[in-house]
């Protein structure tokens, strides 16, 4: 019976090493197939992160095609502000030019306005003054024709002898369209201005006016 006992004992503990390692191999295994599983998933895992990475250097590139067309629009851009910003300076410069030419042209201008405007008045002051003489002179002359001694027109200033003249042809020739539109005919009619004669001899010490008033085309002599 102790022969069958030992006998036993090995049996028992052939038995219970074999279990032992089949539970140990059916690990293995699940962990084996745990890990393969983890690698599977993990090479499933790469190959979608290479897609994904395709897919992102796509769209680099595409970002990238924008980038570089927004830069070169920019550059484009820039250089036509550039232009425009030059020409703005220039007409700034030119119209500041102009602006100052057309200051002190408009203050030469002034000055010129003020002195004709005086010239004006005065030249009217010394017209108003010249009527106030004429008027007195024909006065003068209507009335006391006698008192006055005619004076020869060579004998008046150069500037004088040319407007005496003018006057006289003037005053001749609008006497003679007078005549010539009023008698029907065109026969001339007894002459209604006259001219006072030049005369030799000197004018005398009494005449009340000056010299250069003597000459004048005058209405109705002798009326006073």
């Amino acid at each position: 019976m102790s022969a069958t006992s030992n006998m036993e004992q090995p049996s028992n503990h052939c038995e219970a090493h074999l279990l032992a390692a089949t539970t140990e191999i059916e690990a293995l295994k699940q962990a084996l197939l745990e890990k393969h599983s983890q690698i599977v998933a993990m090479e499933t895992a790469c190959i979608q992160e290479t897609e994904r990475q395709v897919e992102l250097e796509d769209s680099v590139i595409a970002w990238q095609d924008k980038y570089d067309r927004l830069y070169e629009s920019h550059k484009r851009v820039q250089k036509v502000n550039q232009s425009l910003e030059d020409k703005l300076l220039k007409l700034v410069d030119r119209n500041t030019g102009e602006r100052a030419q057309l200051t002190s042209d408009v203050a030469t201008l002034s000055v010129r306005l003020a002195q004709a405007n005086f010239n004006i008045a005065k030249l009217q002051r010394e017209i108003e003054r010249y009527k106030s003489d004429i008027n007195l002179a024909i006065q003068l002359l209507q009335c006391k024709p006698d008192s006055f001694m005619p004076q020869k027109v060579s004998s008046l200033p150069i500037d004088i002898q040319s407007k005496v003249s003018a006057y006289m042809r003037l005053e001749t020739n609008s006497h003679s369209d007078s005549e010539g539109s009023t008698s029907g005919v065109g026969t001339a009619t007894t002459a209604s201005y006259k001219v006072l004669p030049a005369s030799d001899s000197p004018p005398p010490t009494a005449c009340p006016f000056p010299p250069t008033a003597m000459v004048y085309s005058m209405r109705g002599l002798g009326k006073c």
